[in-house]
């Protein structure tokens, strides 16, 4: 019994020894960012990348020990400029795809969201054919809206009009020139309905479809990367750090 159990705690302290040897191997992570979608990611005035995706990545940075940089990148040119290892992470509120998985590899979620329509309170739109024909819905380049929306209404008389952050969406949208857009319904909440700009505003209709994971994507062969930031994921999850962050920016559970 004794051997067993001294087996065991060996075993153990092996198994966590080659765990912290992993994480140790990791000095340093470079993140793919976009600083064009609030509150998850703000390029601030002084050139620095802030709000609730940064926060997470620099979490998981102090639970490895490893150095954070930030990278800010084109969202439509995020997935080509991570396979061209221009950065080692991308942390931009990205949704498991398919398509994406075809490309780049994924950490567990680090939050949930659903897409839905947003426009004028007095407008009475839906996100119906019907409803949105002859308006103009706009969408952030490369996103999963922008797919959705070409799938649902491209060709069928709602015209679509892409902008390079989600940012000039919203300018566009609170200047009249689109009349609806379609994007993620917990960030459209916190960073314009919630908001001065916004008060005119609300969600039309119900989301599309069920609450889909977002996640950190890493190149499909940095296995090591991808194990280190889930362990690290799930340590801030537990550790109330994960909670900590949230808070400063949502007042509603994101995760499920």
């Amino acid at each position: 019994m004794n051997k067993t159990i001294k087996t065991l705690a060996l075993a153990s302290v092996v198994g966590l020894a080659a765990s912290q040897a992993c994480a140790a191997g990791i000095k340093e992570i470079r993140w793919g960012v976009d600083g064009g979608y609030p509150p998850f990611d703000v390029l601030s005035p002084s050139g620095e990348i802030t709000g609730f995706d940064p926060d997470i990545a620099k979490a998981v940075c102090a639970e490895l020990k490893a150095r954070c940089v930030f990278v800010k990148q084109p969202f439509d040119s995020m997935i080509a400029a991570l396979n061209a290892n221009k950065y080692d992470a991308i942390i931009a509120s990205l949704n498991i795809t398919p398509e994406r998985l075809k490309e780049v590899a994924f950490t567990d979620k680090y939050y949930a969201s659903a897409p839905q329509l947003v426009a004028r309170k007095n407008s009475k739109l839906q996100p119906t054919v019907q409803s949105l024909a002859g308006k103009t819905v706009g969408v952030q380049s490369g996103s999963i809206h922008e797919a959705l929306a070409k799938k649902l209404w491209a060709g069928k008389g709602v015209k679509i009009t892409t902008y390079g952050n989600q940012d000039n969406v919203y300018l566009d949208l609170a200047s009249g020139r689109i009349d609806a857009a379609l994007q993620d319904n917990i960030q459209a909440a916190a960073s314009f309905l919630n908001t001065e700009r916004g008060k005119n505003f609300a969600f039309a209709g119900n989301k599309l479809g069920e609450s889909t994971p977002i996640a950190i994507a890493v190149r499909k062969n940095d296995a090591e990367l991808k194990a280190a930031i889930n362990r690290a994921l799930t340590a801030i999850r537990g550790n109330g750090s994960y909670e900590r962050i949230r808070k400063q920016y949502f007042a509603f559970d994101i995760y499920n």
